[in-house]
This record gives structure tokens, C-alpha cells and sequence, in this order.
């Protein structure tokens, strides 16, 4: 259990929620999910995402295992997301990466300090970037409300984002990360993902980066899958780097 915060209060509510199984069963999905082992101490371990042909619940045609470290925000005395919403997303976005040979597993779980259930303004997205070092790992911040507001333009609630630091302090420099409301349809995760990796915006309904995506079943296309694995490769280079 990674805790952070410092106060009392919050290291005493973090205990509880264990003993009442959230977060092991959040961390207990994403395993039925992946077949893989997550950490939750506070040691820094920073995954090998090198191709591992002994890891376990790995299909032939997985080239590409990128590992994720999950920010839980809290809201009183619960974690501000359902955890059935990620095991949906989690198993979501698998199901579209693994048609072009990559994985995304749960390696960490934190718990975030109170204060960042609703990520609404800049500072608040930029706030975020402190706890998303470049440490081997996609960063998923998980919460309540996401809304695109600035000095400029009104508030828009939005269902996930994609961020990244494109300024110039050395001390955040290659730091990104994705952010999941809690209204976020399963799809969610996977759509940040692509942006992650590069994708832009698609027009077609039923394409994972429509922002209006809609029918039985998105897809991505073979051509943003070739973008998809070659984002993926920058992105692991990027972090090693």
C-alpha cells in the first residue's frame, strides 16, 4: 500500500478500507484480469517491460507489456471510483490492444490524499503531474469529476483525458498521464490509451477515438494499429530513457 498525504486521519482511513477488502479487491480484479502480479507496498519496483517469455497469462502474439500504476482519489471514507468500472475498462482495453501484440497490466496501486476527487481546472492537472514521476509505468489516476476548465474557456465536463507536460521545467519533463471520471463507459481507458500512444481524434462511430464513439463494438483501424505499436515502443524507449 502506497500511502500519501502524511496526516493521521488519512493513514488510519487507508487501514480501514483494507481491512473492508476495496482496494485488494480493485487489485484482486485487475489480476483475474491479466494474470499478473500487482505491488502495493511502498517500494519503488519498476516493472521490466522487456519481452518476458515466462510471464504469466501471456499470449503468444502479446509483443508489448506495458505496465500501469493506478492513483485511487478518495472521497471521505471510500475510493472515488468503482472498482468493477476499471475491471470493465481494464478488460476493455486489452481486448482492442491485444489484436496488435500489447498488454496493459495493474504493477501499483496508490492511494491518493483527500483533495483530488474533482479535477476541474489547469492547476489541478498540473498538481497531478507530481505524482506521475517517469517511472516505468502508464499513470491512471482515478476519480470523481473531470472537467476541462481554464481562466479562458468554461468549465466542459469531460469523461477522461489524456495529459502531458509540454512546458519547460526539467522537473517535469516526459510526465503524462491519464485521468478516468467516474461516469467513464468502459471505453474510456482504452480511447486515452490510443492518445497516449499517439492517436488522434477519428470520425467514425464506431472507431475507438471518436469522441461520440457509439454501436455494438468499437475498433481501432490496422493503420492506428501500426501507430498504436509505435507509439507504444516510443513510450517504453521515452521512460528508459
Amino acid at each position: 500500500m502506497v500511502v500519501r498525504g502524511g496526516d493521521r486521519g488519512f493513514v488510519t482511513r487507508a487501514r480501514r478500507w483494507l481491512a473492508h477488502g476495496f482496494l485488494m479487491g480493485l487489485i484482486a480484479g485487475s489480476l483475474w484480469l491479466t494474470g499478473t502480479q500487482a505491488q502495493a507496498s511502498g517500494e519503488r519496483v519498476v516493472p521490466d517491460l522487456r519481452n518476458d517469455p515466462q510471464a504469466p497469462g501471456r499470449r503468444a502474439a502479446v509483443r508489448m507489456r506495458i505496465a500501469v500504476t493506478l492513483h485511487v482519489a478518495t472521497m471521505g471514507d471510500r475510493p472515488a471510483l468503482d472498482p468493477r468500472r476499471l475491471e470493465r475498462a481494464m478488460r476493455r482495453a486489452n481486448e482492442a490492444l491485444r489484436q496488435f501484440g500489447i498488454e496493459v497490466f495493474v504493477a501499483r496501486v496508490a492511494l491518493m490524499p483527500e483533495g483530488f476527487a474533482e479535477i476541474k481546472h489547469r492547476r489541478h492537472r498540473r498538481a497531478l503531474a507530481g505524482f506521475a514521476p517517469s517511472d516505468g509505468t502508464v499513470h491512471v489516476f482515478l476519480v470523481d469529476t473531470v472537467e476541462l476548465g481554464s481562466l479562458l474557456r468554461a468549465d466542459r465536463g469531460v469523461r477522461g483525458l489524456h495529459w502531458r507536460y509540454r512546458g519547460l521545467s526539467r522537473k517535469l519533463r516526459n510526465r503524462e498521464y491519464v485521468v478516468l471520471g467516474n461516469d467513464a463507459p468502459a471505453t474510456t481507458l482504452v480511447h486515452e490509451i490510443g492518445h497516449l500512444f499517439g492517436l488522434e481524434h477519428d470520425l467514425g462511430r464506431q472507431n475507438l477515438m471518436c469522441s461520440c464513439r457509439e454501436g455494438p463494438q468499437q475498433v481501432f483501424t490496422r493503420a492506428q494499429g501500426v501507430e498504436i505499436r509505435r507509439g507504444a515502443a516510443q513510450f517504453i524507449s521515452r521512460i528508459r530513457g
